[in-house]
């Protein structure tokens, strides 16, 4: 989640292509100014001359024209741009299909030295379909100079490329209903994605975020929760904020820190509606100031103390830009701008200055110097005192776990076939099956790994109770005796068994005398060359059935409706599912030469970094290839110290990780800063709804970008408006 409405556009409002046309033509006869030089020594120029400059101009008017095209469909993520950047693209294929999609050609004469058109030349830009579909277009440029002519042409296509997408969130929630977090606690960023209003989240219990917050809705709080602004965990260079698209209500202790100092961009808390508190809330601190905004406030109770700036501008409706101080102790270490009236009922410390539009009630309980104490002042809202804007909606999903599993287009997903193998009966495998094999039962491995970060190899052996190599179900039919007390269970993935898919047999309850650890170990050689992410990864799927039917795109929202879906329920005690990277740098080998048993604590000296920098000493785990898709209806229940190092895609179901998770994990911020936590995840949790319990912790790791997660989002919306240059020819 990165809200920063203070970022700079990367690129100005694309143009109307029509005016582009004629702009283009004009910089051609810029960027071919020669052509009035060599006019006056016409009677000189040999033909090969001649045919040059009739190239140079063609190629450099065509460059310059599909320049241009690029340069209004630069990637943005602003509404405005966005639509003109569909503007750009809708008028170029208008030119396209003009004459049944022979296009439309504009003709530009060159005047010759004395200021007279004297045929030294002309150049026809033609902008025409390339075969029937104005997907496809050809842009031809067709230079004659004294008597020569040179034809160049670029191909493009236009059909638009979803925008690959992005999580950026440790726990999102994309349920439409409020919730309620106890001992909560995330590395990274944590947002509820539903825009609907009236939800209530509450906070309790020492609930605390390392990152940004975004929620639409409003937030209670209470018994001590912190929010700690932290650098972005997907790039540092970005720092954090906190929004509440509606109200917030501090009942007891709330505090909002910051590790940054303030900058453009972040360090703010923006409250859509009102501030009200009860109790003890700080925001800031020396040398981290945090700015507030909001569109009223009513400060009471305990104390407030803040650095940074306090802001409440008018909002929508009834909310007039109004402040009331009656805190018993507070302090603003910044400047208070109100636009409404302010009313100061106990004694308010401001270290910089105040400026009320309105009027001013109780003015000599500010505790401020006169001369900077301003009513009737008119506010700039300009620089760092702009309002930043709470986001109409965020990216919506668009394909769902269903899509993945019963789609044909490859476009969408690439485990559909594994899928319904299941259920047509060309793939009966189960855990069982590779439990017969005796290749795959006390299964050791021995391979060389860089444990230091420096190069050099050191053979690492891990030994387990079962290996899978294949798709497969993960069916209620393994023996206990065989198989439970923490067996440990290699899948296996590798060029020869590409996607792994295992279906979690609907109502696999396995309780705390089973307590499997799974460690995934891809050795898939096929590397994407931009994330270094292998090319397959595995999947452990809900058993969502066969009868499931994709009913289209909805034309209005945008995304994939589906019906059918089966509804699934699984309950874990004591399940651990670990990369396999992670899994031998995080053990010492007394534990990774045993083929059962609960793993215990991480070894001394193994720090996880979570960040996008190296740090020092530390292990930075690669995006995860460990994903969990659960359909519409599906529950899961994992209890009794389970642990995931995966990423969750549940948009419709029910995540309940309420489980104190791994013990002794040390993690890492990208100061090199270190802390000791209870896991409970390692990934993205996406959910409908989620459920958490005792005082552990979410560390945010990203999803593998060459899992079906990628296409998750996008669509009409999230669509590139841009080109592809296929080639440039010269005729």
């Amino acid at each position: 989640m990165k809200n920063t409405p203070k970022r700079k556009q990367r690129n100005k409002p694309g143009v109307v292509l029509f005016t582009a046309v004629a702009v283009m033509l004009m910089l051609s006869i810029l960027l071919t100014a020669t052509v009035s030089f060599v006019s006056v020594n016409r009677t000189k120029t040999n033909d090969n001359y001649k045919s040059k400059q009739a190239y140079l101009t063609a190629s450099s008017t065509l460059e310059s024209f599909i320049n241009q095209i690029q340069t209004d469909t630069y990637p943005t993520n602003d509404p405005t741009a966005k639509a003109k950047q569909k503007q750009v693209m809708d008028n170029l294929k208008k030119l396209a299909s003009a004459n049944s999609g022979k296009g439309t050609t504009t003709t530009v004469s060159y005047n010759g030295g004395d200021g007279k058109s004297d045929n030294i030349g002309t150049t026809k830009i033609t902008v025409a379909q390339e075969g029937t579909s104005v997907a496809n277009i050809v842009v031809t440029c067709e230079t004659t100079y004294l008597g020569k002519t040179e034809k160049v042409a670029a191909h493009i296509s236009t059909p638009p490329v979803t925008k690959p997408a992005e999580y950026t969130n440790t726990i999102e929630l994309v349920g439409n209903g409020g919730a309620g977090y106890d001992n909560l606690n995330v590395i990274g960023d944590m947002a509820g994605i539903n825009n609907t209003t009236g939800k209530i989240y509450r906070f309790t219990n020492n609930t605390s975020i390392y990152g940004s917050y975004l929620m639409y809705g409003s937030l209670e709080v209470s018994t001590q929760p912190l929010i700690m602004l932290k650098p972005s965990l997907v790039d540092e260079k970005q720092g954090s904020t906190v929004t509440i698209s509606e109200n917030l209500d501090v009942s007891n202790e709330f505090h909002i820190n910051s590790t940054m100092a303030r900058a453009d961009g972040y360090n703010y808390v923006n409250i859509g509606q009102k501030l009200s508190t009860s109790n003890h809330m700080d925001v800031g601190s020396s040398g981290f100031d945090v700015d507030l905004f909001c569109c009223e406030a009513n400060i009471g109770g305990n104390d407030y103390t803040q650095y940074g700036n306090f802001y409440v501008y008018k909002g929508a409706g009834a909310y007039n830009g109004d402040a009331t101080f009656g805190a018993a102790g507070q302090t603003i270490n910044g400047s208070l701008y109100v636009e409404g009236d302010l009313n100061v009922t106990k004694s308010l410390k401001v270290t910089g200055s105040v400026y009320v539009t309105g009027t001013i009630t109780g003015k000599d309980k500010i505790v401020c110097q006169a001369s900077n104490i301003h009513e009737g002042a008119v506010l700039s809202k300009a620089g760092r005192d702009a309002k930043p804007q709470i986001p109409v909606s965020a990216d919506a999903y668009v394909y769902y776990p269903e899509d993945f599993f019963m789609s044909n287009d490859t476009n969408v997903t690439t485990i559909s076939d594994q899928y319904q193998a299941f259920y047509d009966g060309s793939n009966t495998k189960t855990f069982n099956t590779f439990a017969s094999d005796w290749t795959n039962v006390d299964y050791t491995l021995t391979e060389p790994i860089d444990l230091t970060g420096t190069g050099a190899k050191t053979q690492v052996k891990s030994r387990y109770k079962l290996r899978i190599t294949s798709s497969c179900t993960w069916a209620k039919d393994l023996s206990f005796n065989d198989y439970g007390n923490g067996s440990r269970i290699l899948v296996d993935v590798s060029d020869s068994s590409g996607d792994i898919v295992i279906r979690l047999q609907n109502g696999l309850n396995l309780g705390a005398e089973w307590s499997p650890v799974i460690v995934v170990r891809n050795r898939s050689t096929i590397i994407d060359t931009t994330t270094g992410d292998r090319k397959y990864n595995c999947y452990f799927v809900s058993d969502s059935g066969s009868a499931i039917t994709l009913n289209g795109i909805d034309s209005v929202t945008g995304k994939s409706q589906h019906s059918g879906s089966s509804a699934c329920n699984y309950s874990f005690k004591g399940l651990k599912v670990f990369d396999y990277d992670t899994y031998v740098r995080m053990f010492d080998s007394s534990v990774l030469n045993n083929t059962k048993g609960n793993p215990g604590l991480p070894q001394s000296g193994f720090v996880l970094n979570p960040t996008s920098v190296d740090v020092a000493g530390s292990y930075r785990p690669k995006n995860s290839s460990i994903i969990f898709l659960f359909g519409e209806n599906t529950t899961l229940n994992a209890t009794d110290q389970s642990f995931f190092q995966g990423s969750f895609y549940s948009p419709q179901a029910i995540v309940n990780i309420a489980t104190s998770g791994l013990g002794g994990l040390v993690v890492t911020d990208s100061a090199g800063g270190k802390m000791t936590v209870q896991c409970c995840a390692v990934g993205v949790v996406i959910a409908n709804s989620f459920g958490n319990a005792n005082t552990a912790f979410y560390v945010y790791t990203k999803p593998s970008t060459t899992s079906v997660m990628q296409n998750a989002k996008g669509g009409k919306d999230d669509s590139a408006f841009g080109y592809t240059l296929d080639r440039y020819d010269h005729y």
